[in-house]
């Protein structure tokens, strides 16, 4: 894959550029959307919107129904604005600065952009980071966005596929820093910004998770290929050791949205929310 890794670009409607995993014979995103635009659409509004209604003073979990109906909407509502943000045809650099404006209008009204987890409306009393697992680094669109997003957070990002090299010379040409962050992780394998770290964890990541206490993440990326190319990072078992590792509020974002998945999510003590572009797994 490091060798071919610029000959297989993929570049999104939206622009922004992808490539073609030739060991598992699919794209690390959906050229439909685009690569920046599916992590924002898929990852991280669902994640800051989920934490603005866990971290609300009217917080509660005990009906799920309102839950359910409450939080689903917001996002529907949230992920059909920023789409039509754009028109056809504006400048690249002008969808860019847009679509920045309404993220940071959007998330800057929540605590968790600029503070850490208030963590007496989840399960302490103890301020912290944010922990977010990031399944799997990939082109690293996920937990770059991540740290654009939660100021005050680790990121936790499995590995196989050692990319960083080829990385250095992809074109991130809308995310700033990405060069620099890439830059640490192949030196160091992680980055520390202020109150943000994120973590290159080279490896296997079902042998990866098994490190990790319980009760230790607030968010997961589930953006791991296909069940069809990568089964053993969506089975019941898997699920099961998600719901060892997370915390009691927490959510899992993912383009999914198979019956199967749905139900090994649910077998493993989740909710589901199924959307246009994929679901949600929430406890």
């Amino acid at each position: 894959m490091n060798d071919q890794l610029q000959d297989n670009i993929v570049r999104g409607c939206d622009k922004s550029l992808s490539a073609y995993n030739v060991t598992y014979k699919q794209s690390y995103h959906s050229k439909s959307l685009g690569a920046y635009s599916e992590t924002i659409i898929k990852h991280i509004i669902p994640a800051a919107l989920f934490f603005r209604h866990i971290t609300s003073s009217r917080y509660t979990i005990s009906n799920k129904q309102d839950f359910y109906k409450n939080f689903s909407q917001e996002i529907l509502q949230t992920i059909h604005s920023y789409q039509n943000l754009t028109s056809q045809g504006m400048p690249y650099t002008d969808i860019y600065l847009t679509q920045q404006n309404f993220l940071h209008n959007l998330f800057n009204q929540s605590l968790l952009i600029n503070q850490a987890t208030s963590q007496h409306t989840i399960h302490s009393t103890i301020l912290r980071p944010i922990r977010i697992l990031d399944i799997c680094f990939g082109l690293g669109y996920n937990a770059m966005l991540g740290l654009e997003t939660f100021q005050c957070c680790e990121i936790y990002s499995p590995e196989k596929d050692y990319l960083l090299p080829e990385l250095l010379k992809f074109d991130y040409t809308n995310i700033a820093n990405a060069h620099k962050i890439l830059n640490e992780l192949q030196k160091n394998r992680v980055y520390n910004h202020k109150k943000q770290t994120l973590y290159f964890l080279h490896g296997n990541a079902l042998h990866i998770l098994e490190s990790f206490p319980q009760g230790f993440f607030d968010i997961v990326f589930q953006d791991a290929f296909s069940q069809a190319q990568n089964p053993e990072l969506w089975s019941k078992q898997y699920f099961q050791k998600l719901d060892y590792i997370t915390a009691k509020n927490c959510i899992i974002t993912t383009y999914a949205k198979a019956k199967n998945i749905l139900e090994s999510a649910q077998h493993a003590n989740f909710s589901t929310i199924k959307y246009e572009h994929g679901s949600i797994f929430y406890k």
